[in-house]
């Protein structure tokens, strides 16, 4: 059921951003036409069809490249919490959930929410060796990297 949900609210982010689009070329180059006839117009080519074809096609398979796992070796949940606060937080999460073997963090803000389409939760779990992050593709990639570098510092602060 979430895989279709998430597949919907693609379908209609694709739909508005048409329609955003397609105001601003009526801006640029008035016609008589309204908003509205120019959409019908243009989705009564072929052209169009296979707009609408590839908007579907997209939508449905969002959710499987649209949200990734990423492995951080030799972190730990519980010794290098604050190095995992302190990544979320650098990119506006914050933590709603805790356990010593799984957190879960969401963005902070309408704003930050919105722009990631309500898709705005990150599990942290426990895993051998290190730690897992679950969620929205872009997030979880910045997140990661982030923390991989707060990882490879705390070992230069053990060697000296």
């Amino acid at each position: 059921m979430k895989y279709v949900v998430r597949s919907l609210k693609y379908l209609v982010l694709l739909c508005v951003l048409y329609i955003g689009l397609t105001y601003l070329m009526s801006l640029v180059e008035p016609s008589a036409a309204t908003i509205w006839q120019q959409l019908l117009t243009h989705l009564n080519t072929r052209n169009g069809l296979y707009m609408v074809i590839v908007f579907i096609l997209l939508a449905a398979f969002y959710p499987k490249f649209g949200f990734m796992r990423s492995r951080i070796e030799e972190c730990d949940i519980v010794e290098d919490r604050v190095r995992i606060d302190n990544a979320m937080r650098l990119f506006g999460f914050r933590v709603v959930e805790e356990g010593d073997t799984k957190l879960t963090y969401r963005a902070e803000g309408i704003v930050h929410r919105l722009s990631l389409m309500f898709e705005d939760h990150i599990e942290v779990s426990k895993v051998d060796g290190g730690v897992e992050l679950r969620g929205l593709r872009r997030s979880v990639a910045r997140v990661a990297l982030q923390l991989q570098s707060y990882i490879k510092n705390r070992r230069y602060e053990q060697d000296n």
